[in-house]
């Protein structure tokens, strides 16, 4: 009887334990004008259209949700960082959206889920930037001595130098310290202060960093140069 109960009670709790995607939904999706770079997002973040989040009603902040779009079978995974009010509507980035295929006609109907944690990793390697020309022509200014392409993370982005100098002593992790240095760029014609890591050989490596940095910082993302 014992026995039988114990049984019981493992298979009950691995049944919690194991992350539940939820049902496929149909919506529309719409995508933010550019104008909105560098405005608050509803969860503090600032937008970047170069990123792959996105806006939902009710969907819980930082999910990962992805889209289908029916018309031709592209897809795209997306974070959620922001707040829509109309129902049944996800609005996107315009990478997401160019993904998507939508950018012409500026909403279409497609399928959305909302996926568990498991998919992070997923998510972190649609978000690698390789040769989105719109970023890497940004950040021109951090240029190597050889051709060799290499790969870094970029942490956070501030826009003054002693706060960018604060956060490496303080709030980058101990082991990442000794390959942080600060980046300066500009936006909108105003300095900012990029907290970079690496350099890193390969793509994969990269990500496998980013994948334990994720939970604490949302908006990292991954350049080569």
């Amino acid at each position: 009887m014992l026995k039988g109960f114990v049984f019981c009670f493992l298979i009950l709790l691995s049944m919690i334990a194991l992350p539940q995607n939820h049902k496929i939904l149909g919506a529309k999706v719409t995508y933010y004008s550019k104008k909105f770079d560098g405005r608050k997002t509803y969860s503090g973040e600032r937008f970047n259209s170069n990123l792959y989040t996105a806006a939902h009603r009710s969907f819980p902040l930082q999910s990962l949700v992805r889209i289908v779009n029916p018309k031709n079978n592209k897809q795209v995974i997306v974070r959620i960082n922001d707040r829509f009010r109309k129902k049944n509507f996800i609005d996107v980035t315009y990478i997401a959206a160019e993904k998507l295929g939508v950018l012409r006609e500026g909403t279409a109907n497609v399928k959305i889920q909302l996926l568990d944690s498991s998919y992070t990793k997923e998510y972190i390697s649609q978000a690698f930037i390789e040769t989105n020309k719109k970023i890497v022509n940004a950040d021109t200014s951090l240029l190597l001595t050889d051709t060799t392409k290499h790969f870094y993370i970029r942490i956070a982005s501030l826009k003054i130098k002693k706060n960018a100098d604060l956060f490496i002593t303080h709030k980058l992790p101990k082991e990442y310290k000794n390959q942080a240095f600060i980046k300066k760029s500009s936006y909108h014609k105003k300095p900012l202060y990029k907290i970079m890591i690496g350099p890193y050989q390969s793509k994969d490596e990269a990500a496998e960093i980013l994948s334990k940095l994720y939970k604490k910082y949302k908006d990292a993302s991954i350049i080569s140069y």
